[in-house]
C-alpha cells in the first residue's frame, strides 16, 4: 500500500497568535515538500475565542473566527495536491503558574459540531473526553512531557503525541514513546508547526482515501498506528 506524508499538528497566524505563519505559507511551504495531507490544528482556548475584542460577540462569529486559518488553507491548497482537513488542539485546565494549558489534539470533528457546542474547553478533562469518545472522535495529549509536564491521569484519551518535532520546545519524546506502549495508547506525531522553519518536521504516513477528518478516525481505528514521521525533535 503507497503511503503518503501527513501533517497533524499545525498552526495557523490567522487563528494561533503563537504562530507567524499565514496559512497561505503554511500549505505552501507542505505543497513544496510533498505532503499530501495537511491538519489545521489551530488552538482552541480562551487566547483566541475570548479575547477582548470577542465580547458581547455570537458564538457562531468566534467559530468562524476559529475556521478562518482552516478556511485560508483550503483555498491555498487549490491547485495542488494537498488535502486540507480539520483538527484543533484543544486547550483546558490552564495552569496559574506557568500559563500553559493541557493540550490535545482532537480528529472527527466539523463545522457543525463546533457550532454546537460552545466552549468545551471549559470541561474537566474526563467531561472532555466523555463528549469526544460519545461523538467518535479521536483524541491524543498533545507533548505530553513538554517542560517537565506527564499525561494526563487518569488516562482520558485515545493516545498521546510521542514525536513532537518543535525545535524550540523540549517535548521529552523518548519518555511518551515508552507511556504509548506501556499503557497500549495510539500514537501519533507532528510538526508542530508555528514558524516557517518547523514545517515538514514531523506528521504521520497515510494512504490515499483520507477524504474527510473521520476518514482519518477511521483509519486509526481500522489499523492501529501508522508510521510516523521523524527527522527532528527532542
Amino acid at each position: 500500500m503507497k503511503t503518503y506524508q501527513a501533517e497533524t499538528h499545525c498552526h495557523t497566524r490567522e487563528v494561533s497568535l503563537c504562530s507567524r505563519i499565514p496559512a497561505e505559507y503554511l500549505i505552501k511551504g507542505y505543497a513544496e515538500l510533498g505532503y499530501r495531507y495537511v491538519f489545521i490544528t489551530d488552538h482552541y482556548h480562551p487566547v483566541p475565542l475570548e479575547a477582548p475584542w470577542t465580547k458581547n460577540k455570537p458564538w457562531d462569529e468566534l467559530v468562524d473566527h476559529f475556521l478562518s486559518g482552516y478556511h485560508a488553507a483550503r483555498k491555498a491548497a487549490e491547485g495542488t495536491d494537498v488535502k486540507v482537513l480539520l483538527g484543533m488542539e484543544a486547550g483546558l485546565a490552564t495552569d496559574p503558574d506557568s500559563g500553559l494549558a493541557t493540550d490535545f489534539l482532537v480528529y472527527g470533528f466539523d463545522e457543525a459540531f463546533l457550532r454546537k457546542h460552545p466552549r468545551f474547553y471549559q470541561l474537566p478533562y474526563d467531561e472532555f473526553y466523555a463528549m469526544m469518545h460519545a461523538e467518535g472522535f479521536l483524541v491524543f495529549q498533545a507533548h505530553p512531557y513538554r517542560y517537565g509536564g506527564d499525561p494526563v491521569q487518569p488516562i482520558c484519551y485515545d493516545g498521546i503525541e510521542i514525536v513532537n518535532t518543535h525545535p524550540r520546545h523540549f517535548s521529552r519524546n523518548q519518555l511518551a514513546v515508552k507511556y504509548a506502549i506501556d499503557h497500549q495508547l495510539y500514537m501519533i506525531g507532528g510538526s508542530d508547526a508555528h514558524s516557517e522553519e518547523d514545517i515538514g518536521r514531523g506528521g504521520v504516513m497515510l494512504p490515499d482515501g483520507i477524504e474527510t477528518p473521520m476518514d482519518f478516525v477511521d483509519f486509526y481505528r481500522e489499523n492501529g498506528s501508522p508510521e510516523l514521521i521523524v527527522t527532528f525533535g527532542a
